[in-house]
């Protein structure tokens, strides 16, 4: 029997010398040792003991033993489950592989493992029954375990159909912003394959007259000196002829036609004069005019492309601005001008109010911008591009498809719809930040501080839009340096 033999010598004495467990029932023998009633009883009836003590060999009556000891030992045990509980799971670890029942180690357990001494194998019950009872703790152990990983396996799922929706969605956008971004890179190659045909064309026309006035000097040279040589030739056979009367008649012939071939040297000189003189400056200046036209496509292309890559890019409009402004270079500054420019009229330019819109116009996402007015009052805002060109209703203030903010005498002031809200009254005023939401269907002006770079908000104006607004600026004044740009 596999069972372990206690190190503690009370619990040694009061163990049976039989099972080697506590005793149940225990009795003493003459010979003083004592055991459980029912090992004796059972060793007696399976004439294993042979009427002797299994310890001494002391020969003993059925009758002869006592219950002395059990008082004794159910005290004792009593003292000592608060103890071995203290160590009980050391000791489960320690036994972990020892067959035992649910009762072992309390008094009075009739379970065959705790008195007896067979085998393992002869206890596959009561083995399983433990093992059982196991199993159902460890099971309903897992029970939450397995509705937390269900719970994840769920979450998981949902946030794999999303982000799988978003990589279908941003591989969509991307795939139609490859093919934009490629039809304005074609369209740039094809505005400098055709600049550079047309340059060089243009070219060969100016230098062709030169090479035709060279090659037609060149054909009569050698014309005359063609002649010359075969009249040379006439002449030297005349010279060695015997027959004076053929002298006689080819000479008048052959001094006639030398008299032709006369060779005019200034006629050829002055021929190469007017070839060095052809005056090539014309082709620099053409030259000057299709590289101004070539920058124009190209940079109209180019803000295209930004436009693609950058959906809130802005730039001023060229048609749309007043003769009194000018436009800079990268079409993000225009300039206050007191002598009016020579822009062709048309119906996007305004012709009133020192006023521009910008190229683009935005009808959905998220866009922001900074504008920096300097040297002059304003009026900064968005508007419907239906804003009139000329007339009295043409101020950005005073449209109903406007909404913008106004610095004028030192104060600050709200339109919308041509409404008037003052708001605060202030010396200096140079950067706003005009914020567009149409998720929030909503403009918001703030101040950005020059020096501390920090945002105040001014207003909001709660808008539905109903068509793509365009970003507007108004100079209130004309100042020689008085200037607005774009800053992002």
């Amino acid at each position: 029997m596999a069972s372990c033999v206690s190190e503690n010598p009370v619990e040694q004495e009061e163990s049976c010398c039989i099972c080697l467990h506590h005793f149940s029932n225990p009795v003493t023998l003459c010979c003083g040792h004592s055991l459980c009633l029912m090992c004796l009883e059972k060793s007696f009836k399976e004439s294993l003991s042979d009427n002797h003590c299994p310890t001494c060999r002391a020969e003993y009556q059925n009758s002869e033993f006592a219950l002395k000891l059990e008082n004794t030992t159910g005290n004792y045990w009593k003292a000592t489950i608060h103890d071995t509980a203290k160590v009980a799971p050391q000791i489960d670890m320690d036994r972990k592989d020892e067959p035992s029942c649910s009762a072992r180690g309390q008094i009075g357990c009739e379970c065959p493992m705790c008195y007896t001494g067979k085998d393992v194998a002869d206890y596959a019950d009561c083995i399983e029954l433990e093992i059982s009872d196991e199993l159902s703790k460890y099971r309903s152990r897992l029970t939450p375990v397995m509705m937390d990983i269900q719970a994840k396996i769920e979450l998981v799922d949902d946030l794999l159909c999303k982000t799988k929706e978003k990589e279908a969605a941003v591989k969509t956008a991307n795939t139609d912003m490859k093919a934009e971004v490629k039809a304005v890179l074609e369209e740039m190659v094809e505005l400098l394959r055709s600049y550079s045909t047309a340059g060089m064309e243009f070219l060969e026309v100016q230098l062709k007259p030169k090479e035709e006035m060279l090659e037609t000097s060149v054909q009569t040279l050698s014309d005359i000196h063609r002649q010359l040589k075969e009249t040379q030739l006439q002449v030297n056979a005349l010279m060695e002829e015997q027959d004076e009367a053929r002298i006689c008649k080819e000479i008048p012939e052959v001094e006639k036609q030398a008299a032709r071939l006369i060779v005019d040297p200034q006629k050829i000189e002055a021929n190469a004069e007017n070839v060095a003189n052809i005056n090539m400056t014309h082709m620099c200046e053409e030259m000057d005019h299709r590289n101004s036209d070539l920058r124009l496509k190209l940079g109209a292309a180019q803000r295209r492309l930004r436009n693609i890559l950058n959906p809130s890019e802005v730039t001023f409009d060229y048609e749309t601005l007043h003769p009194c402004l000018v436009l800079s270079e990268d079409c993000k500054t225009v300039s206050f001008s007191v002598v009016k420019q020579p822009y062709p009229a048309g119906p996007q330019r305004f012709t009133n109010y020192f006023q521009a819109l910008s190229s683009q116009s935005f009808s959905k996402g998220e866009h922001c911008w900074i504008l920096e007015a300097e040297g002059c009052p304003w009026v900064l805002g968005l508007c419907y591009g239906g804003l009139p060109r000329s007339g009295a209703e043409s101020g950005l203030e005073s449209r109903s498809a406007a909404w913008c903010l106004m610095w004028y005498d030192n104060l600050l002031r709200a339109y919308e719809g041509g409404r008037e809200t003052p708001l605060k009254r202030t010396p200096f005023f140079q950067k706003l930040e005009i914020c567009l939401s149409f998720n929030k269907n909503c403009v918001t002006f703030s101040s950005i501080s020059n020096v501390t770079g920090a945002k105040t908000r001014l207003h909001t104006f709660n808008v539905s839009f109903t068509e793509p607004v365009y970003l507007a600026v108004r100079m209130m004044s004309g100042q020689p340096k008085a200037q607005i740009t774009l800053c992002v």
